[in-house]
């Protein structure tokens, strides 16, 4: 059953039957077949009517010749394989590509799609280095093309409820807000050649098993993940850091040549101050659907905080609503205004909502709330809090990546 991809008109609800045909679907591309990509890009690009898949390319000869087979029996459906990005864009005539390959080599994958003429997706985070997100700013405003990151937490209900509540002003102006990512990936840190993964561990008894992006990534460098929600919500972004860390080698994997813990603290442009932890080597208690994830908001008035295990529930207290306790609220991750095919997306409802806002923005002309600015301003506080470590925690500032008497649209700074 074909369904759409929109948020036009009656929000995620219209991703049902009965909507106007899509006459001339996004010709995709697909740049890296990890995980992300086969099991959420593809499949959506398979579902929706806005999508037509057309190719896929990956660095790897095997990988890509099985996913190629894999489409055409589990889906009868033929795509082209590459190994060579630009000769799939050029080939095929691709209208956008979904980048999803290492965050170190992104972006100049990225930059090099859009000046051929392909809109782009890519994955969270966006880069690891400040020039990096300058490179993708000027690329994106000199090629006039939809980049989207495809950061989906700052869809979801319990988000969408927050920014309103922060906006009425309810809980008073914002003064403390925190975040933490807390998810043990113990099989993340090390693969071999065809891409199977092994924990650290197996790796010590395999020649074949090599370091993943993971060991080139600051552990804070994940924090995006975590900003982006929260910078949605207080509508602000982060212009001074501070990084911490623990020492830059997991005390639970010796061959894992990463921090297990990282921390950052940001001032806003709002007058905020955000606490945000990262983790990736050390077990964590579950949070309930989130499970990774924790949130938690403290204003002049009152307070918003996710639950804290599984056991618990979310949080809202008011001064001034005569409340003994703070109030429960089963918010969620999924919507109340979606369907029942987006609610069942991935990752609790909220995969369809960035493939819905790419197609709306290359099909439809509707502008990205969650443009390349908003993007680049969820990497920057992460790969300032990491040059932050590494000098001995270092308040830095961040630069302002929006076009003004500073710097003309697609010119690099001065």
């Amino acid at each position: 059953m074909s369904l759409k991809a929109t948020l036009v008109d009656g929000e995620s609800k219209r991703s049902s039957l009965g909507a106007k045909p899509v006459e001339n679907p996004i010709r995709l591309g697909a740049v890296g077949l990890g995980y992300r990509n086969l099991a959420n890009v593809l499949p959506k690009a398979l579902t929706y009517e806005e999508y037509e898949l057309a190719a896929v390319c990956d660095k790897r000869p095997e990988v890509v010749e099985h996913a190629v087979s894999d489409l055409d029996a589990k889906h009868g459906v033929r795509v082209c394989g590459y190994t060579d990005c630009d000769q799939m864009i050029s080939e095929q005539q691709l209208d956008a590509v979904a980048v999803l390959v290492d965050v170190d080599k992104q972006v100049p994958v990225a930059c090099r799609a859009m000046e051929q003429g392909c809109h782009v997706m890519m994955e969270v985070p966006v880069a690891y280095s400040i020039e990096h997100c300058w490179e993708l700013v000027t690329t994106v405003e000199r090629t006039g093309k939809v980049f989207l990151l495809m950061e989906q937490l700052r869809y979801s209900g319990y988000i969408q409820a927050w920014r309103k509540i922060v906006q009425s002003g309810v809980i008073g102006k914002p003064l403390f807000v925190e975040g933490e990512y807390f998810d043990d990936k113990p099989d993340a840190f090390f693969q071999d050649g065809s891409g199977r993964f092994y924990t650290p561990q197996q790796a010590q008894d395999n020649p074949e098993a090599r370091p993943t992006w993971r060991h080139v990534a600051p552990t804070i460098g994940y924090l995006p993940h975590e900003l982006s929600p929260l910078l949605h919500v207080l509508e602000d972004r982060v212009v001074k850091v501070v990084g911490m860390s623990v020492r830059d080698r997991s005390y639970r994997y010796e061959n894992v040549k990463r921090a297990d813990i990282q921390v950052a603290l940001m001032h806003t442009e709002k007058d905020s101050i955000l606490r945000m932890a990262v983790a990736h080597t050390v077990p964590g208690i579950s949070r309930g659907e989130l499970g990774t994830h924790w949130h938690h908001i403290k204003g002049t008035e009152g307070v918003l905080e996710w639950n804290r295990s599984s056991k618990g529930q979310c949080l809202m207290w008011v001064d001034g609503w005569q409340l003994d306790e703070p109030l429960e609220v089963p918010w969620k991750v999924a919507r109340a205004d979606a369907s029942e095919q987006v609610k069942t997306s991935g990752h609790g409802g909220v995969d369809y909502y960035p493939l819905a806002c790419f197609a709306d923005a290359v099909l439809r002309d509707m502008p990205l709330e969650f443009d390349v600015y908003k993007a680049v301003e969820t990497a920057a506080p992460a790969i300032m809090a990491a040059a932050s470590i590494e000098q001995g925690s270092m308040p830095l500032e961040l630069p302002d990546f929006r076009p003004g008497p500073h710097r003309k649209p697609g010119r690099m700074p001065g």
